[in-house]
């Protein structure tokens, strides 16, 4: 195996080693895209630059350095669109750029990641003595994020939590799921299913969307057959190669005119399996997702809420920064609006 530095990073990025090295130096010159994909990529493979110059060591600089920490599975990296963390980490690196702010990106496995209140490193070989702040972006366990919040001011990107008082920069999930049933009222459809997929960890976004969903249904008049509802109870378990099949099944018996899934990633793999099941999609069934990823090559793109993420991340340095100047404020919950993609998976339900 290829060693790994920052010229590895430089040769798999296609940038000179001159670039990567002043990304990691915070360099006014450098874009924050530039710098959110070194900063990603280093992340994924598990190259800490702080380690590198010495680990407890290294002597602390004098400006306040943030972590950032990604909760999610090396499995799921190669599942799921990179595109999402990357516009964060570019809001991320454009504000701390401006705030004279230093930051560093660790992934950790969501089911694995539980460090300790007192523990002197949060993540392994790696000093936490000169973090100043972290930020902590997609679902982690709520024990592990009361206990980075023991240690350090923390604003958690993407996820609101039940029982953790952390200040939340995240999607408006209500105005969202609200306009695409709205859309899907206006064309006519009158059966309509809200499905997910099953997380390593609790994710209390899905059940945000799911309650936004069930309040439009009494909005417009509709229904409420809990049969529609699939993969959102507790006990419910159901494989993601059984998820489809079922919502197919529901389609054709059921007369379901319409899924609402609670993620672009979910709905992409829906309007793949339905294609294989014979299900012409909006022809027969519509589809709408949550996000407003980039369509797999091939698919088209899914009618949607199109999230910004780089201003998500630009308001979570913003956040942290006034918990760090300001660390009795109380906590705040930003909640940021996505903007309605049209799609092609959405029409008038079949006559």
């Amino acid at each position: 195996m290829p060693k790994l530095n920052q010229k590895y990073i430089a040769d798999e990025l296609n940038l000179s080693r001159t670039t990567v090295s002043r990304c990691f130096t915070n360099h006014p010159k450098i874009n924050p895209e530039t710098r959110a994909k070194v900063f990603r990529l280093a992340a994924e493979m598990g190259y800490s630059y702080s380690a590198q110059r010495g680990g407890n060591n290294a002597k602390l600089s004098d400006r306040k350095k943030l972590a950032v920490i990604v909760g999610i599975s090396e499995e799921d990296r190669t599942k799921n669109d990179t595109k999402t963390a990357e516009a964060l980490l570019a809001g991320i690196s454009e504000k701390a750029s401006i705030e004279k702010l230093d930051f560093e990106v660790f992934y950790v496995d969501p089911k694995e990641f539980l460090p300790q209140s007192r523990a002197r490193q949060i993540i392994k070989g790696v000093s936490c003595l000169d973090w100043k702040g972290a930020i902590l972006i997609y679902p982690l366990k709520e024990e592990a994020v009361a206990n980075v919040m023991a240690k350090f001011p923390t604003v958690s990107v993407l996820e609101d939590y039940d029982n953790c008082d952390v200040d939340c920069i995240h999607p408006d999930q209500i105005r969202g799921i609200s306009r695409l049933m709205q859309r899907l009222v206006e064309m006519g459809h009158k059966r309509i299913g809200f499905l997910s997929w099953k997380y390593a960890v609790h994710t209390p976004w899905v059940e945000r969307r799911l309650g936004a969903y069930v309040e439009n249904l009494y909005r417009f008049g509709l229904e409420l057959d809990p049969d529609l509802i699939l993969n959102l109870r507790p006990e419910e378990q159901i494989p993601l190669e059984k998820l489809d099949h079922q919502a197919a099944r529901l389609t054709r018996e059921k007369g379901v005119t319409a899924w609402v899934c609670a993620a672009d990633h979910q709905a992409y793999h829906l309007i793949e399996n339905f294609q294989k099941l014979g299900i012409s999609v909006p022809g027969d069934c519509s589809i709408t997702g949550f996000d407003g990823l980039t369509p797999p090559p091939g698919m088209p793109q899914v009618t949607s809420i199109r999230i910004p993420f780089r201003d998500i991340g630009i308001s979570a340095v913003s956040s942290l920064k006034r918990k760090i100047d300001h660390p009795n404020t109380s906590r705040r919950n930003v909640q940021v609006s996505g903007e309605y993609v049209t799609g092609e998976t959405a029409g008038a339900p079949p006559a």
